[in-house]
């Protein structure tokens, strides 16, 4: 005979099972490959789907911007930049993140980072974090521009107005490297919807072999301080 207790923890043990495989069957995707030439949509993810997000926070900067609308006025507002490294494999994750002023005249249509160069381009955009909307898809440009992606507000969901709205800011989106070292080399520019106006172009964060000219000072400075360390020790030794 089976006793109630028994029974409760059988019951209890099935529905935390179904609850976890109802949790890890509506996960998001993984970061988006994206190879030359590829426009792919980005479904959005969550440092618990993929852990090696998880991360800290070592380059954190704000620029306003401000160009034309294609119909008139100003599309002002500014651009987050971060530069993060992940807590579980050391590599780099570059986020950034649109703010489009209520004042703004039009939607921002897109985001292009350019002179980005990367081993592989894994984007996607966080939906655990702050913003009102992700970009919907990323656009890796075709050989030989193929350092450039696009990421695109162009909202495919029916009756939604396209782009990022005046008064509206995006999600942290990314791409996600094998780097470990970076510099500020890389670019960045906005457009409206549709045919239109460009932004100026701003220095943006990007993968690198070289490391920054601050970390190559703490490099220089800390061997200096172990050779001066080395010649101390060996005058104290001949005294």
């Amino acid at each position: 005979m089976i006793s109630r207790t028994s029974t409760r923890f059988v019951v209890s043990a099935f529905v935390a099972i179904a609850a976890a495989s109802f949790l890890l069957g509506a996960q998001p995707a993984q970061a988006v490959l994206l190879n030359p030439g590829d426009q792919l949509p980005l479904p959005g993810t969550t440092s618990l789907a993929e852990p090696q997000l998880a991360a800290v926070v070592i380059e954190d900067e704000t620029i306003g911007f401000s160009f034309p609308a294609a119909g008139g006025g100003d599309i002002i507002g500014s651009v987050q930049q971060r530069v993060s490294r992940s807590e579980v494999d050391g590599t780099l994750d570059f986020y950034w993140r649109v703010f489009n002023d209520a004042n703004s005249a039009a939607p921002i249509g897109s985001f292009r980072v350019g002179d980005f160069v990367s081993p592989e381009y894994n984007a996607n955009w966080r939906i655990d974090g702050l913003g009102d909307k992700g970009p919907d898809s990323a656009h890796r440009f075709d050989v030989p521009k193929e350092s450039f992606v696009n990421f695109l507000f162009e909202s495919s969901t029916a009756g939604a107005a396209p782009g990022l709205l005046p008064g509206q800011s995006s999600t942290y989106f990314f791409l996600d490297t094998t780097a470990t070292l970076y510099a500020k080399t890389a670019t960045y520019d906005l457009t409206g919807t549709g045919i239109g106006p460009i932004s100026d172009q701003f220095a943006a964060f990007t993968p690198t072999t070289v490391p920054e000219p601050t970390a190559l000072l703490l490099l220089v400075v800390g061997a200096g301080l172990v050779l001066t360390g080395g010649r101390g020790f060996a005058r104290r030794s001949e005294s």
